[in-house]
């Protein structure tokens, strides 16, 4: 098991999620499950599997804090997917508990903001009788002040469009957070923000990144993703490093 690393110095810019909403234990269940995609061939309209892992037997916990290790292509997002309603299971069963709220950040969620609308556009089509200062004030906090809040955010940059995202979120308390490689795109500030307020979260947390020191302060527990399969790996980030490096000899030796 992972210890929780120290969190660097604050940095100037900082949130923190909202308490989440009340959750169900567990959160989740997944008997035998395989994840994966179903393709369509459009000519003969005839459909095929592609199973990325299977034999998923995974209970999901409240307040587990779980970070996803793999090389790229393991699995890994297609897992986080999975759960997220993104992708159908191509076989066994997923139960997900009354009370169970999803916060889903990747890449693809800031990519499907309006750019031609504004953050606060955003806001209100996801709270909509909230009063709009409420709304305003809660921007302000995530450092769309002004002006800005009422701007199409098409000049925004890729992590101001990140913040956003991350904004719409932490705004719907979830008891949930899975999180695709979050800290793609954004500054070094909001990175620090990110880590410190996901150190902070009272939910449950499931985590995909390359970024080390952001698994060393808010995950204690891995699961590997690896060959098909999805196991708990009881080590810590450094006995992974020492895996994945013997598994890169392995396949060497056998190429």
């Amino acid at each position: 098991m992972e210890e929780v690393a120290p969190l660097r110095a604050a940095a100037e810019f900082s949130f923190e999620f909202r308490e989440p909403l009340r959750a169900p234990n567990p959160l989740l269940t997944m008997d035998k499950v395989s994840a994966g995609y179903r393709n369509t061939d459009e000519d003969s309209g005839v459909t095929s599997d592609k199973i990325i892992v299977s034999g998923i037997d995974f209970s999901l916990q409240a307040g587990q804090r779980l970070g996803l290790l793999g090389i790229n292509g393991a699995g890994k997002s297609t897992f986080i997917k999975t759960i997220a309603g993104e992708l159908q299971s191509l076989a066994g069963d997923t139960q997900f508990n009354k009370g169970l709220s999803i916060g889903y950040f990747a890449q693809h969620q800031v990519e499907m903001l309006r750019h031609d609308e504004s953050p606060l556009w955003h806001m209100t089509k996801i709270a909509p009788t909230v009063r709009e200062q409420e709304l305003r004030n809660f921007l302000g906090s995530f450092n769309f002040n002004g002006a800005m809040a009422t701007s199409s955010i098409a000049p925004f940059s890729g992590g101001e469009k990140a913040r956003l995202a991350l904004a719409l979120i932490v705004w719907q308390r979830p008891n949930l957070l899975l999180l695709d490689e979050p800290t793609n795109h954004l500054d070094l500030e909001t990175r620090e923000a990110l880590t410190t307020a996901l150190a902070q979260f009272e939910g449950t947390l499931v985590l995909v990144s390359h970024d080390r020191h952001l698994l060393r302060a808010t995950t204690d527990q891995f699961i590997i993703v690896a060959d098909g399969r999805f196991s708990p790996f009881d080590g810590d980030l450094d006995d992974y490093k020492d895996w994945l490096y013997k598994t890169k000899l392995s396949a060497k030796a056998a190429a």
